[in-house]
């Protein structure tokens, strides 16, 4: 399961930093009015949360029971519980991407409250 959890982490990782330009080449106006961006705990709990549910998903698309919609409808669950849309999500995430010690602050959190997750099952593997 932690090996699940890892791959899951780095496959959105690589997915979400590779959705659009290069943060470097990122000019200033495209920065977020401050009342759009999500603040940073708020973000690496939605992270948090994001993992979880593409770790489920690829359980399910394991087990041959994945289901496109059952996706759709459990992602729209989730931004409708952070209070965000999609399109919200991922221009926050550019945003961060932006500043690398911010964004790997956030991630330095959003792995330690998975690794906490999982430590109750490390004896299980």
């Amino acid at each position: 399961m932690k090996h699940l959890i890892a791959f899951a982490a780095f496959g959105l990782l690589v997915c979400f930093t590779s959705c659009g330009p290069p943060a470097v080449n990122r000019e200033k106006e495209d920065a977020l009015p401050a009342d759009s961006v999500i603040p940073e705990k708020k973000m690496a709990s939605l992270l948090v949360d994001v993992h979880l549910l593409e770790g489920g998903i690829a359980i399910l698309r394991n087990k041959g029971e994945q289901e496109r919609k059952w996706n759709q409808e459990a992602y729209r669950k989730l931004f409708l519980k952070y209070r965000v849309n999609p399109a919200q999500f991922k221009r926050n995430l550019e945003y961060y991407e932006q500043d690398p010690k911010v964004f790997t602050r956030i991630y330095d959190t959003v792995m330690v409250r998975l690794n906490r997750l999982r430590t109750p099952a490390a004896g299980k593997d």
